[in-house]
């Protein structure tokens, strides 16, 4: 005998997403929709375009390490170890997983790192603003300025104060009126600034700024776009570059983690026993690191020489 429970969250989720309106789905496979009944906390993901398109369904892990800017010696364990792994539902972002693992930090009483090395995901005009202001220094490389062709301009190009109200095009010209955007069509504060079609006519880089039905050049950008402005001309210098090699190392704990410790698949079904899995995997990780830091420190003790044998003797 088949009993339904017309009042099970699970089953109205299923039914009324997916059997009664399927007709009308055009794509099975989005974050809304149960993956597994089996698992109904797993969602779907995709990621990239183009042949570097990735998808698949389950869960994201954001994992956060300390980072020693000075420099090992040779032979020396690292330094860095894991302070916390939070995770997601597959479909969520990382500046949503940011915030997340700082809310889980903060509740296990680590105060925020006045320095945070990031990839590029985490960055935005808007992050920048809100992480200066509550005294942290984000260091990650910011997005490029979509663009129409390879050789087009785009607003990488132009001096923008948004401030002072002015822009700066490539060949010198001052913008000759701003416009402040908001509402319903702009959610978000942004400034439009527009150069008249006298100054655009004669200009040696039309062809490059303008597409083929522009009179006059109009650029759109955020309110915080100085912030923005700012950071991708900065990642440009060889001093960010230089620091940007301090988050290398992460990208080494996410190979560790996966090849070592399974976090790529989640042995159990359900968000809490994932993030317990994982917490359990970081743990593991960080007392094989601090094991190969004390055994590098008493062979350093002893028989300088013999640090890096050692190490590999026991772990």
């Amino acid at each position: 005998m088949i009993s339904w429970q017309w009042d099970s969250p699970l089953f109205s989720r299923v039914w009324w997403k997916q059997a009664w309106f399927r007709a009308a789905v055009v794509n099975d496979s989005n974050s809304s929709q149960v993956q597994n009944p089996h698992d109904p906390d797993a969602t779907y993901a995709l990621k990239g375009q183009g042949s570097q398109q990735k998808s698949h369904v389950g869960y994201k892990a954001q994992v956060a390490e300390t980072v020693v800017e000075a420099q090992l010696e040779p032979g020396e364990p690292t330094r860095n170890f894991i302070t916390g792994i939070a995770i997601q539902k597959a479909h969520q972002s990382d500046e949503a997983g940011q915030q997340q693992m700082a809310r889980e930090q903060a509740a296990m009483g680590l105060q925020a790192p006045p320095v945070q090395y990031v990839d590029g995901a985490y960055i935005s005009a808007a992050v920048l603003v809100e992480a200066a202001a509550q005294g942290v220094e984000l260091v990650g490389p910011a997005q490029p300025a979509p663009k129409r062709g390879e050789d087009a301009l785009s607003a990488e190009d132009f001096q923008v104060n948004v401030e002072q109200k002015q822009a700066t095009c490539p060949v010198g010209k001052l913008s000759d009126q701003c416009s402040r955007l908001a509402g319903d069509k702009a959610p978000q504060v942004q400034f439009r600034f527009e150069w008249n079609s006298t100054t655009c006519r004669d200009c040696p880089l039309r062809a490059r700024c303008l597409g083929e039905q522009q009179t006059h050049k109009t650029l759109v950008v955020g309110e915080h776009h100085t912030a923005l402005q700012a950071r991708r001309q900065e990642q440009k210098t060889e001093a960010f570059k230089a620091r940007m090699r301090h988050r290398n190392a992460i990208e080494g704990t996410q190979s560790e983690l996966v090849r070592a410790h399974g976090l790529r698949r989640a042995r159990y079904r359900g968000l809490p026993k994932v993030r317990l899995q994982n917490y359990l995997a970081g743990a593991a990780c960080n007392l094989k690191r601090w094991i190969r830091r004390h055994v590098w420190k008493l062979a350093q003790a002893t028989v300088p020489g013999v640090a890096q044998s050692a190490i590999t003797a026991v772990v």
